[in-house]
């Protein structure tokens, strides 16, 4: 019995292993080959575990690829339903929204926009779920930050229409460049509008100062007269300064070119600042450096730092503390976006801090528009910040501008530092003197009325005048007086394609020492037409009176007789 009890369990459990299911003995051979498909099955199972460690692995891979493509992006992801329900989002797009992703999950887009811009971002919202040609939109983000931040949204519909995929990029500095741009072709184009105004108006004013010299000149006026004559010589003085102002905005004013100490300048002009100013406020002055090398023209500097501390008087309100320093700074890179006029180098910095009123945004991106000003009317032309903006880009430089309302505000230029001052070889000219018995002027200017005044001015000094109003009809009267002529007194813009430089250089192919004057109310720089040092002329600049154009054409003339020099003859400048 104990014997049976122990082989009944071995029943139950299945056949022993040298036996098959029916029984029967399992021969050598079927155990091999049992053993064998064994091992076979093992092989395949440790394949199929590898295959799928390389899946799994290659999923890994794939995945860290796509949250590092996603979570470092350069632009913001978002995913959303079509009420603006924020669904998923990548890092950069938390960070546009100032915080942290786990905050804004569920939360819906209009929370995070300005409130004037939600309607519109509302519209693009549903034009986009509508089918709605795709497009981009722009707006602001206000996250939790408070940062606003100029985006826009370029977004795709999903397939179920559900969901709405966008790219948000922040533009930002984009729309600051192309506002800067925009700001700088309306500058420019304000500048030739001005440079034209100018032009015009230089001759009118000129045609004015000569009458008046005339008038001033004649005895058998009534006693009654001299006052008014006196009044009108201010007015044309302060319309004469306004052209000017107009002409440094424009770039176009005449720059005598000379190498100088900047600090020096600026030390000339502390005793007339206090005059000018006032004793009320409280001047504070400041240089880094005790040498500052620059080069350009000292009055028109001069003039740019005063046309500021006016600026920063008024803004005070005649009392508070003015702050002008001087340093030298080195750039290392071109410009930025905060400041697309810097480049490498090395350059004088002027900066005038005043404890004012200060300026908003708005009224900073403007006030170097001519004719701009938030003075009372009568106050103020507008034209003082401009002209020192084209003071400082004549001279190669530019200036920045820092203010905030009720903090005050600073002016930064820079010009670019010389090497080492230069002497200034420019010659002393010699007094103007009578005119010689039958000298004789061709005198061209298109100006109807201005050609009849400078006649009769250079008349009254005892100058013979042959006229003409252009280029061709100057040849033409050259062309049968050429051995009378003593010298060309030519305007440089007129009619036709002809200037009057060029007129000059058709007259020196056959007269090349006729001494020759060029009148413009421009900068001499649009007279270099030629190669540098090549065109030999005097400059007369618009407007002027009787006693310049005398010291002018009376040097011309004696340069001349005294020198004889060869072809072409040599720059000369009043």
């Amino acid at each position: 019995m104990s014997s049976a009890q122990e082989v009944e369990p071995r029943r139950e459990t299945g056949p022993a292993l040298d036996e098959n299911a029916d029984g029967t003995p399992v021969s050598t051979e079927d155990a091999r080959r049992f053993l064998l498909e064994l091992q076979v099955h093992q092989v395949e199972l440790e394949l199929q575990n590898e295959e799928l460690r390389l899946s799994r692995a290659a999923v890994e891979e794939g995945l860290a690829r796509y949250t590092e493509l996603y979570d470092f992006a350069p632009v913001g992801y978002f995913t959303f339903f079509r009420d603006g329900t924020i669904r998923e989002l990548n890092l950069p797009g938390a960070r546009l929204l100032g915080t942290e992703r786990e905050r804004v999950l569920g939360r819906t887009l209009n929370g995070f926009l300005a409130r004037e811009q939600r309607s519109a971002f509302a519209s693009w919202l549903e034009g986009t779920f509508s089918g709605a040609e795709p497009k981009g939109h722009v707006t602001t983000l206000l996250g939790r930050d408070k940062v606003p931040r100029a985006v826009e949204f370029d977004a795709t519909v999903s397939l179920s229409g559900t969901l709405a995929r966008a790219i948000v990029v922040d533009v930002t500095a984009r729309l600051e460049l192309e506002a800067q741009l925009r700001q700088s072709q309306k500058l420019d184009t304000i500048g030739q509008l001005a440079g034209g105004v100018a032009h015009d108006f230089n001759n009118i004013l000129a045609a004015m100062m000569l009458n008046l010299d005339c008038m001033e000149r004649d005895h058998d006026l009534p006693a009654a007269c001299a006052p008014v004559l006196s009044d009108l010589q201010g007015l044309a003085k302060r319309a004469t300064d306004l052209t000017r102002q107009l002409l440094q905005f424009s770039r176009r004013q005449t720059l005598e070119q000379k190498a100088f100490d900047l600090n020096a300048a600026v030390r000339h002009l502390l005793d007339m600042l206090r005059r000018v100013l006032g004793e009320q406020i409280v001047y504070v002055w400041k240089e880094a450096e005790p040498y500052l090398p620059i080069r350009g023209d000292v009055a028109q500097i001069e003039q740019a730092i005063v046309n500021l501390c006016l600026n920063a008087r008024d803004a005070m309100g005649g009392s508070g503390t003015l702050t002008i320093e001087t340093s030298s700074v080195e750039f290392d890179r071109t410009h930025t976006p905060e400041n697309p006029h810097t480049r490498a180098g090395r350059f004088a910095c002027v900066a005038v801090s005043d404890t004012g009123c200060g300026m908003t945004d708005e009224v900073s991106s403007r006030v170097f528009e001519p004719f701009f000003t938030t003075k009372a009317v009568g106050k103020g032309t507008g034209l003082g910040l401009s002209s020192t903006l084209g003071v400082i880009e004549q001279h190669d430089g530019w200036i920045t501008l820092e203010s905030e309302p009720g903090r005050g505000t600073r002016f930064r230029f820079y010009l670019p530092l010389s090497a080492a001052p230069s002497r200034n070889t420019s010659s002393t000219l010699p007094p103007p003197g009578e005119a010689q018995s039958e000298q004789t002027i061709l005198l061209v200017e298109d100006e109807k009325l201005l050609l009849a005044v400078c006649t009769r001015a250079l008349r009254a000094l005892g100058y013979r005048v042959l006229s003409a109003q252009d280029g061709p009809a100057a040849l033409g009267v050259w062309s049968d007086h050429a051995a009378e002529v003593d010298l060309l007194l030519t305007d440089m813009r007129m009619p036709g394609e002809m200037t009057g430089l060029e007129l000059a250089k058709k007259i020196w192919t056959t007269s090349p020492t006729l001494p020759v004057i060029i009148m413009s109310g421009y900068s001499n720089e649009m007279l270099h037409e030629g190669p540098a040092g090549t065109s030999g002329y005097s400059f007369l600049q618009k407007p002027f009176n009787s006693n310049v154009l005398a010291k002018v054409v009376s040097q011309a003339l004696a340069r001349v007789a005294a020198t004889a020099p060869a072809w072409p003859p040599p720059l000369g400048r009043p």
